[in-house]
């Protein structure tokens, strides 16, 4: 798993989300994208699901309470590939 696929697999799944919109920057805030923190929680378990990642709790709480970007999501996932 490199930077490149996981990126990837964030913008695929946001675009999912927004009905197959794509033209969206990584830097842009999800919640101006339309997506409030439920969307956010489904996004971070399914993310971990296609990835075989298992984060702690208190790390998944602290990421939906900071998740402000798809950029912000895809290092979530690599700090927590990294366990």
């Amino acid at each position: 798993m490199n930077r490149a696929e996981v990126r990837q697999a964030v913008h695929d799944f946001i675009s999912r989300l927004l009905d197959g919109n794509d033209g969206f920057s990584d830097d842009m805030s999800l919640q101006e994208l339309g997506l409030d923190k439920q969307d956010i929680e489904e996004l971070i378990f399914h993310l971990e699901d296609q990835f075989g990642l298992t984060a702690f709790t208190h790390e998944e709480d602290q990421m939906l309470k900071a998740a402000n970007s798809a950029n912000d999501l895809s290092r979530f996932l690599l700090k927590i590939s990294r366990h």
